[in-house]
């Protein structure tokens, strides 16, 4: 049996397909038996557990975050992604690898888990941090701004940066400010089945609804009083309209787990389906 046929446990079985996964489905999912199946490359970059350099973490930091998808990074493996733990690693080290984006570059918004391996016989652990795409230009404490090309970093020239910020401007509006009270105009029952969703794909069952919508950039905290987005207006607004004239969403369903298989998405032709349920669009 060759170590692709290996019977994997959790959620990754040889019914998936991991070269496909995103950054954060890597992270959630990652385990020491999974990590040298994922080459280093634009999505996940290891390095070493027995020293940290925070400099060169910051570069990562600002590369993931202007990389779409976001990238996930891990202390104590090697290049091949096989384990060699951060045991070694103190306690104020380790405080510091989760701490570090807010001295170095306090725009990127990691998250951090540790997985459990075996080094040598004896129990250690990984520090995997996913680094999530924030849509704008993300620059380190020292105003140098990195992206990621296959498995290396670019560090962005003025040119570079300017053209980034123009090309980005169409996520301006999906997180700014929208003129609805929240949550009396929107429908709690979308919201409901997004969070529940979120949590069961994300591992989050500790986290509540509130959590979840600012994480995904869906509330905004202003002076204390949440706001909702223009993405939030777009997903479970009552009515969008009063905010977005025209407001139209199409919907493309596919036959397969390949994109583009099967037909488009047609809502007056299955209305007409027997057993259609209904629905709303906007």
């Amino acid at each position: 049996m060759s170590q692709m046929e290996l019977p994997f446990e959790g959620p990754f079985a040889v019914s998936d397909l991991p070269a496909v996964w995103t950054p954060r489905e890597i992270w959630v999912r990652l385990t020491a038996q999974m990590m040298p199946t994922f080459a280093e490359g634009r999505r996940i970059d290891y390095k070493g557990g027995a020293k940290i350099d925070f400099n060169d973490m910051a570069k990562y930091l600002s590369a993931f975050s202007n990389t779409p998808d976001g990238g996930v990074l891990v202390f104590g493996a090697d290049s091949h992604g096989t384990p060699t733990g951060c045991i070694t690693l103190s306690s104020d080290q380790l405080n510091r690898i989760e701490s570090c984006h807010t001295q170095f570059c306090p725009e990127s918004r990691p998250e951090f888990r540790r997985i459990e391996v075996t080094v040598d016989g004896r129990q250690d652990f990984c520090v995997a941090v996913f680094v999530p795409y924030i849509g704008r230009l993300v620059e380190t404490n020292k105003q140098e701004s990195y992206i990621r090309y296959g498995d290396t970093i670019h560090r962005m020239s003025d040119e570079e940066r300017q053209d980034f910020r123009s090309t980005r401007q169409e996520l301006t509006f999906e997180s700014s400010p929208a003129p609805y009270a929240f949550p009396s105009e929107f429908d709690e029952s979308i919201i409901q089945d997004f969070c529940d969703g979120f949590r069961s794909r994300e591992r989050r069952e500790d986290w509540s609804n509130i959590d979840i919508l600012k994480d995904r950039f869906l509330l905004a905290d202003q002076d204390g009083k949440l706001v909702p987005t223009n993405a939030l207006v777009l997903l479970a607004a009552k009515n969008p309209r009063k905010s977005i004239p025209g407001c139209r969403v199409r919907v493309q369903r596919f036959g397969e787990s390949v994109e583009g298989s099967g037909d488009t998405y047609s809502p007056l032709r299955d209305m007409k389906r027997p057993g259609f349920s209904g629905g709303s669009y906007l």
